[in-house]
């Protein structure tokens, strides 16, 4: 086994000053005790020991790349238990389907198995290629294509073998103005005051999801932004993070995708789209998509935007509560300036 003392998972534990994921899915934050619960996952499931880890990181789960013994490469992606066995089943159905279909998707290589009081799964560890600035009009017009390759994919869900697409619908409540935060160190709740403007923007964009469906029903990646991407040259080589697959109207995915196609931490580029940018990605997806937008799936696709934008804004406001000189490149500057138009 290797040194888990020099190893990613103790790096990765190191940054922080409080660990919020490590103590749900592995119950400990003891980087050695995680070594070993991982290399016994493999040994079990996998039938090899692990050689060496290449990558860790947490966020709504755990996520580490390791070599095997026997020389396979593979990323390991460790749960929360409310992730449902249902739902994990799902997404490995869908993304052998992709597979199947020639679609630059991750491959799974285990059906969820258990892990503690939740599941893992396992997929090949693709790292070929090299990340890129969706800010380039090239670049972005490859992501809306693959965009509308996805849809037309999707959007007859009986093609999918095993797939019951209501375990995929996670669409909120109409009272309900966000999802749970991604990580329990943004509390929405505790940070509240001064971000009444931002729930008002919100709850207007929730009424109007609540009141209007139109647009079909398919399958979308919802966070579908270009850190996801690996590109060759000037293609797209793979695409990460489909545990974030969803069952909505391809309005609300499209408007989700145009506020969020340009964000990526691996360069030093804007986080966020201008106006433009985000309009031509719509017009852009339309053009591969053979399809224009209704009115009513325009109006629908608006307030998607602005219910997602909301949601980074809140992120955003339980980090810098009192920051009232919002950063141009921030979900806060876009809703103070723009407010429900930014995709009018």
């Amino acid at each position: 086994m290797p040194d888990f003392e020099n190893n990613v998972i103790t790096a990765w534990t190191k940054q922080w000053q409080e660990l919020f994921v490590e103590p749900d899915v592995f119950g400990t934050t003891n980087p050695a005790h995680i070594v070993h619960q991982l290399d016994d996952f493999c040994k079990e499931t996998l039938h090899s020991a692990i050689a060496d880890y290449l990558f860790y990181e947490s966020s709504q789960g755990a996520v580490c790349g390791v070599q095997l013994e026997d020389g396979r490469r593979v990323v390991l992606k460790i749960h929360q238990a409310s992730r449902s066995l249902e739902f994990l089943m799902a997404i490995y159905h869908v993304q052998h389907y992709l597979v199947n279909a020639g679609y630059p998707c991750t491959c799974p290589i285990l059906a969820p198995a258990r892990f503690r009081d939740g599941f893992a799964t396992v997929e090949k560890l693709d790292d070929t290629g090299e990340y890129r600035d969706a800010h380039e009009p090239e670049i972005r017009r490859s992501i809306a294509q693959l965009h509308a390759w996805l849809s037309s994919l999707t959007e007859d869900m009986s093609n999918i073998s095993g797939l019951h697409p209501a375990t995929l619908d996670k669409r909120l409540p109409p009272d309900t103005l966000y999802p749970i935060p991604h990580s329990k160190m943004f509390d929405f709740e505790a940070t509240s005051q001064g971000a009444e403007w931002i729930d008002a923007l919100c709850r207007k964009a929730r009424k109007t999801l609540a009141e209007n469906s139109a647009g079909k029903l398919l399958l979308g990646h919802t966070d579908w932004s270009i850190k996801h991407f690996r590109y060759t040259g000037d293609s797209v080589h793979v695409i990460y993070d489909w545990d974030s697959l969803a069952l909505d109207l391809e309005p609300v995915l499209v408007g989700k995708a145009a506020g969020g196609f340009t964000m990526t931490w691996q360069l030093d580029v804007p986080i966020l789209p201008t106006q433009d940018e985000a309009l031509a990605y719509v017009r852009e997806y339309e053009a591969f998509r053979n399809k224009k937008f209704t009115v009513d799936e325009q109006l629908i696709m608006s307030a998607s935007m602005t219910a997602w934008m909301c949601y980074g804004a809140r992120i955003e406001h339980s980090v810098e509560p009192h920051e009232r000189d919002f950063p141009k490149d921030s979900c806060r500057w876009i809703l103070a300036r723009y407010g429900s138009n930014f995709l009018r």
